[in-house]
């Protein structure tokens, strides 16, 4: 058993968990199954979908919860939601009213799909331009949407996220007007040089479903360790009770983190989980 009062980890994926070529090292898959046979609970919090999600879990060698959406939802290893926040129906047609209005567009993410538009695809073909190959996504879980039409009737569905696309100064422009509102979560984001903003209904986030697991745990915010390395992981790093930023964060997230540990490409969250939980650094 760990002797650590930490008894559940959260990780973030892209940028912390993964290396920069988007794999889980075998030092990572290690050291979490080590620290899992130690009675820790380990978690991954992401803004990917479930789908999208499962694979690197699955290359960890299994985890025992899974917070995705940035934190609208959390299941269990076994499938079984426990938690989930999706956004109403008159927020969705409130988002998709600014986007029509500031010719940008979204990409909505659904129970078991994810919903994209012109915008989208555009970002992607930039990446395998850029990058040479590929997002790797699941891509038989999307569908795609041409019409506004299209994207209002959406607004019925279970919505648990939205990215949304465009030009940078449209998107500037629009990030203003959707705040104004007060209704929504929004962090910017970018990849490839090319920016997006992700966002969830306000009060969503990483932190808050991270709370809310550790109540379901019976566990305090003392016991909870999370990693992490950009804006969606802020509520997170600042909910747990030990926040650990990576080497290769931002600099505001470092400084708001209880500790920083070495980049993802130097197995930070290794080094991370074995001096906090394990003991052995």
């Amino acid at each position: 058993m760990s002797s650590s009062k930490i008894k559940l980890i959260a990780l973030d994926l892209d940028g912390t968990l993964l290396s920069p070529e988007g794999q889980v090292h075998p030092i990572e898959q290690d050291t979490l199954q080590q620290v899992r046979r130690a009675g820790v609970s380990v978690a991954i919090a992401t803004g990917r979908s479930i789908q999208d999600t499962l694979p690197y879990a699955q290359a960890a060698g299994g985890v025992d919860w899974i917070i995705t959406e940035n934190g609208a939802r959390i299941q269990s290893a076994d499938g079984q939601t426990i938690y989930q926040r999706t956004m109403p129906q008159e927020t969705l047609t409130l988002l998709l009213r600014l986007c029509e209005k500031y010719a940008v567009e979204p990409c909505f993410y659904g129970d078991d799909i994810i919903w994209y538009g012109r915008q989208c695809r555009r970002f992607h073909d930039n990446v395998m331009a850029i990058t040479g190959h590929p997002l790797p996504l699941q891509l038989e879980h999307f569908r795609y949407v041409d019409s506004w039409a299209q994207w209002y009737a959406l607004t019925r569905e279970n919505v648990y996220k939205a990215i949304v696309y465009g030009d940078a100064a449209d998107l500037d422009t629009w990030l203003t007007a959707l705040a104004e509102t007060g209704q929504f979560a929004a962090e910017p984001s970018v990849f490839c040089g090319m920016k997006n903003i992700e966002i969830n209904q306000r009060g969503t986030d990483k932190g808050a479903a991270l709370l809310q697991l550790a109540a379901q745990l019976q566990l305090t915010h003392e016991q909870v360790m999370a990693c992490g390395d950009s804006d969606n992981d802020r509520t997170m790093l600042q909910a747990a009770g030990l926040g650990i930023a990576m080497a290769n964060a931002p600099a505001h997230i470092r400084a708001l983190a209880d500790a920083v540990t070495d980049t993802n490409d130097q197995h930070g969250v290794a080094q991370a989980v074995r001096k906090y939980v394990l003991g052995d650094g």
